[in-house]
């Protein structure tokens, strides 16, 4: 199965619409990139992980099918991604979405694809993910995600 691995603090800055609602709103900002990729690979046999810098800045959905969101915590995304490759039985298979010179010298190295942050974005936006509605479908999220939601 390919799987996007996606640099989300990369991705996020090189947006103008999520880089401007950042600062002021960062689960938005987050939020809004992890359903570009739900809708990006809806209906395909494709995984996407989506790694961020730090902890989560709020309400992160997560549970959405074959979309992954990982917090680096206390290490460096970049660290993370990079195991990842290494760690990975067929690296060939994995689509990696970063513009850090860093993370693309050992992507090829290790012989996975390389997309461009623009590359990325211009392919979200001619699938129609980036003006996908924000709410997922009753099958992308579990039953306590929904509670979750609807409880604010």
């Amino acid at each position: 199965m390919r799987h996007f691995i996606l640099d989300g603090h990369n991705i996020i800055f090189k947006d103008n619409g999520l880089k401007g609602r950042v600062s002021a709103d960062p689960a938005y900002a987050f939020n809004k990139l992890i359903f570009r990729c739900q809708r990006l690979i809806s209906g395909k046999s494709i995984k996407c992980t989506v790694f961020f810098d730090g902890t989560p800045p709020g309400e992160i959905i997560t549970g959405i099918k074959n979309v992954q969101v990982t917090f680096s915590y206390n290490r460096s995304a970049d660290n993370l991604i990079k195991s990842l490759i290494a760690r990975s039985k067929n690296p060939r298979n994995l689509i990696i979405v970063s513009d850090d010179a860093e993370i693309q010298r050992f992507a090829r190295a290790h012989s996975c694809e390389l997309r461009s942050v623009k590359r990325f974005l211009t392919e979200t936006f001619q699938s129609g993910a980036a003006d996908a509605p924000e709410k997922p479908t009753t099958d992308d999220m579990s039953i306590e995600e929904w509670i979750r939601l609807f409880n604010q």
